[in-house]
């Protein structure tokens, strides 16, 4: 489990200090005129630097039809960041909020582009240096990256190029989006060639070296991505261009995914999902304060923490679910009980390993089966 969560997390920080960085720009023109096919060329193509600037990134599921999920169950993701330079990890201070089932969960992550830190319930923890210089290289080793598709910048370099899945564009008027005069082109997705990007994104994902990327899949099977397409129902994609940069302000990716058979029975009757992609930048290009928490604790108490939360989830995960569908009440009380004593072997290790970063990186291994 440990190590799933820090490898998501990890190509999650990779991914998204790219995104941040590139902001999906293109030099184009400064005419804020002009049909929509040629916009969305100059929005996605072309190169653009933003060294600096506010993010904010959500992702919302709203289930439909289900007893057990009441929701909507969202995820967001933003905060300051600001370029140090190619290659290297920006400064930032992002804030992580996810909701669901009745209960919030927030946690810090802030970054000096040197030193990297967590903080959770008022309390900052300093990431091991071993891993700030995983993540370093990463984010490096993706910055730096050849190729890619189509249009250039991070996008393209993870395998991610818009131009190849929008249908039908058309413009829709124009607004104000953080101060910044923009015009909102709204088109259909084909979902096929989404999902190759999304594979190919996996892929490259891996064979830039992003730490922990092993931890999940490498590419999406060609039967799994004709499957997901089938299923999909009306997906949307909006996008506001800056008028005088061709520069993202604002995109947002909407659709339904119908849920049928013994996942709807699991979930409470749930018959569909409704997922809502927003990204939005503002203060782009402005100067950021970004600073290092003045005190901080063992991260060895972070890890701790971040164990007994995940124990909270699944068994709130756990109590949603119908009985009879393969747990039984004896063999939910054995994976607790075998659990609750891995957690406390490797917290155990953590204490003994004390400010050795070495030490800390093998207790990992004590949670792999989890």
């Amino acid at each position: 489990m440990h190590g799933r969560v820090r490898g998501l997390f990890t190509l999650c920080a990779a991914g998204l200090a790219a995104l941040a960085l590139a902001a999906c720009g293109g030099s184009g023109s400064s005419s804020g005129s002009g049909n929509a096919k040629a916009l969305l060329n100059q929005t996605f193509s072309g190169s653009h630097v933003v060294n600096s600037g506010n993010l904010n990134f959500s992702v919302a599921i709203n289930p439909a039809g289900s007893s057990k999920l009441n929701g909507p169950i969202t995820l967001s993701f933003g905060g300051p960041f600001q370029s140090l330079g190619k290659g290297k990890l920006p400064k930032s201070n992002f804030n992580v909020s996810i909701s669901a089932l009745g209960h919030t969960g927030t946690l810090g992550i802030l970054s000096t582009g040197t030193s990297g830190y967590v903080s959770m319930e008022g309390t900052s923890y300093q990431l091991p240096a071993a891993t700030f210089q995983r993540l370093e290289s990463s984010f490096a080793s993706l910055a730096s990256s050849p190729g890619g598709s189509s249009g250039s910048g991070a996008l393209g370099k993870l395998g991610i190029d818009p131009l190849h899945w929008l249908l039908n564009p058309s413009v829709a008027g124009t607004e104000s989006i953080g101060g910044t005069d923009t015009t909102h082109i709204r088109a259909g997705i084909d979902v096929a060639a989404l999902l190759r990007d999304l594979s190919t994104f996996l892929g490259k994902a891996s064979s830039l070296g992003v730490s922990g990327a092993g931890s999940i899949p490498t590419s999406i099977s060609p039967a799994t991505q004709s499957r997901i397409a089938s299923e999909v129902k009306d997906p949307s994609f909006d996008v506001w261009t800056g008028n005088s940069d061709k520069t993202v302000r604002k995109l947002s990716i909407g659709l339904t995914l119908p849920v049928s058979g013994e996942v709807s029975t699991l979930l409470g009757g749930l018959n569909s999902a409704g997922i809502t992609v927003t990204m939005q930048y503002s203060d782009l290009n402005q100067p950021q304060s970004i600073v290092a928490p003045t005190t901080v604790a063992p991260y060895s108490q972070f890890t701790t923490k971040i164990q007994q939360i995940l124990q909270v989830i699944e068994s709130a995960v756990g109590s949603q679910l119908p009985t009879g569908t393969g747990t039984t009440a004896g063999s939910a009380t054995s994976s607790s009980s075998g659990t609750s004593t891995t957690v406390d072997t490797y917290s155990q290790c953590v204490e003994a390993a004390g400010q050795d970063v070495t030490k800390i990186q093998k207790c990992a291994s004590l949670l792999g089966s989890q």
